[in-house]
């Protein structure tokens, strides 16, 4: 049988969720060890013995079920007052620093390891792919690295794509984040037999990157939607009051990590014009803390609003999102590009409106049941808004499309990962059976 190591290092390591993680711990709830031809085994890399292993019990209960907590730089620059908060925060992250914090979690994984070599799994032949289906830029061992060495041991590998914007668009990021990512995308051009891409926008993305770096090996890139249902784990409309109350009576929900391409700046504008019209009127951004944000944390912290009409939640569990979804008026996604738009469906699933800019792949996202505006139009964003407060008929109609919208499901995600990669690798798996 063909065995497919998943990589979910990063994601069982991590204490929260955010959208490459969601998707690998979706995936893996339904990519089983006897899907077929293939077994797919969740898998973390073991540095004692360079090679991966299963998961231990408490792995396999985080990737199942994650506790969502603040992430340690965050939870670090809390201890101190805000001024100081800002400047620990610029101290963690310069290169340097974070590279040396990094080499000492991977000093102390490394001794963490040793008791847990048994579980280590045979090694990389014809009947091996790796699959990486998470954030591996942030894995111990660099895809540019790792595959060659695969490849030679013949052994096949694949990934899955949200985006290559750290490629295209380095300021919107982290220098680390870049440099990392593009190892792990340069890595998988040069040597991968799969992509799962998550729109075509994305598809589109990837073989101009390729073209770019000057890789001319025609790449199996095939477009794999994700799904969305996250309703059965948020519960039904009777679970719990609102989650949020005060002077606010309708509120603006955007859901993403606080960072440049996210956008949450053009939602406070147009806020801050409608608030004035509409004494009601509350924005909820829920989202972790990102990177390149210091004056933008500080303009939603000094907001007058703050903590009363305007709301910032960074640690909401399903449960939670749910709510948030169900009993906001709309939901915003102004980002400046997506590889898909993963809040877009998740808030039609709760009957939530939409609008959305139309960077990137969020039209494929959304289609015709949300409205659009460009991602730095302030006042087209205004005015969409606008006539949803002012003209209810307008608005009963969004929310009717958005309750009628059907966008895919986590098991058809799975059905077509597996079918891709039962596809792609079938001489492969074949010969597996044979040996």
């Amino acid at each position: 049988m063909l065995e497919a190591i998943v990589e979910v290092t990063d994601t069982v390591a991590l204490p929260y969720t955010t959208g490459l993680q969601r998707v690998a711990r979706e995936l893996m709830a339904r990519l089983g060890p006897d899907d077929g031809p293939i077994s797919y085994r969740p898998a973390v890399w073991s540095p004692a013995a360079e090679w991966y292993r299963d998961l231990t019990d408490g792995e396999a209960e985080a990737l199942a079920h994650p506790q969502e907590r603040l992430p340690a730089s965050t939870a670090i620059a809390r201890r101190f007052p805000a001024p100081v908060a800002t400047a620990v925060r610029r101290v963690l992250a310069i290169p340097a620093m974070r590279d040396l914090r990094v080499r000492a979690r991977h000093a102390a994984h490394r001794r963490a390891e040793w008791p847990l070599v048994d579980l280590v799994r045979p090694p990389a032949d014809v009947s091996t792919v790796l699959l990486d289906l998470e954030a591996a830029w942030n894995d111990p061992i660099p895809r540019d690295e790792l595959l060659p060495e695969l490849h030679r041991a013949g052994a096949g590998s694949a990934a899955l794509v949200a985006d290559v914007l750290p490629v295209l668009r380095p300021e919107w990021f982290d220098g680390v984040l870049v440099r990392d990512f593009d190892r792990f995308i340069t890595g998988h051009l040069r040597h991968s037999d799969l992509f799962l891409c998550i729109s075509e926008c994305t598809r589109r993305d990837l073989l101009e990157v390729a073209a770019a770096k000057g890789i001319d090996r025609e790449l199996d890139a095939r477009v794999v939607p994700l799904g969305s249902d996250i309703v059965q784990r948020a519960g039904t409309s009777d679970d719990g009051p609102s989650e949020i109350g005060g002077p606010i009576g309708r509120y603006l929900l955007m859901v993403g990590t606080i960072e440049p391409r996210k956008n949450q700046e053009l939602a406070l504008d147009a806020f801050d014009v409608l608030s004035e019209r509409h004494p009601d009127l509350g924005l909820v951004l829920v989202g972790k803390r990102g990177w390149k944000v210091d004056e933008l944390i500080e303009r939603i912290e000094r907001h007058p609003g703050f903590g009363t009409r305007v709301r910032w939640l960074e640690e909401v569990d399903d449960v939670r999102l749910g709510r948030l979804y169900r009993d906001a008026f709309l939901s915003l996604t102004p980002a400046r590009y997506e590889g898909l738009g993963m809040t877009v469906t998740e808030a039609m699933q709760f009957g939530t409106p939409v609008v959305a800019s139309t960077a990137g792949a969020l039209p494929e996202a959304g289609g015709d049941a949300a409205e659009y505006a460009e991602p730095d139009d302030v006042g087209a964003w205004v005015e969409v808004i606008a006539r949803h407060l002012d003209d209810a008929a307008h608005h009963d109609r969004a929310v009717a499309r958005a309750r009628a919208h059907r966008p895919h499901s986590w098991d058809a995600s799975a059905a077509a990962v597996r079918d891709a990669v039962a596809d792609a690798f079938r001489a492969r798996a074949g010969a597996a059976v044979r040996g």
